[in-house]
């Protein structure tokens, strides 16, 4: 059985996207890398202490699938690197809040 990661960075399809054309979840457990661009922002910062992008819109968009995925029974392991936003906990800290007020 064929296993992916679904990504988020510039060269990658919207989740919107895969959903609509197929089903990307192809085992009992998917995990998502939140990577960014990493030229781009190393272009804004060279530190990674607070948020730089505002990812707001497209964690939402991640919340969404994730809660449609959920409900499906598989488990969900999400990772994010500083190049998303800038500081990878505040991008976690996000995607929770958003999380919690999908609920």
């Amino acid at each position: 059985m064929a296993r992916r990661a679904l990504s988020e960075n510039q060269n990658v399809p919207r989740p919107a996207e895969w959903f609509a054309r197929f089903d990307p979840i192809t085992a009992g457990f998917t995990y998502i890398r939140w990577l960014g661009d990493r030229k781009g922002i190393e272009k804004l910062t060279e530190t990674w202490d607070k948020t730089i992008v505002d990812r707001t819109r497209e964690l939402q968009e991640w919340v969404k699938y994730c809660h449609l995925v959920q409900k499906r029974g598989i488990s969900i392991y999400a990772y994010a690197n500083n190049h998303f936003s800038g500081h990878a906990p505040d991008t976690v800290q996000l995607f929770r809040g958003l999380w919690n007020n999908k609920k």
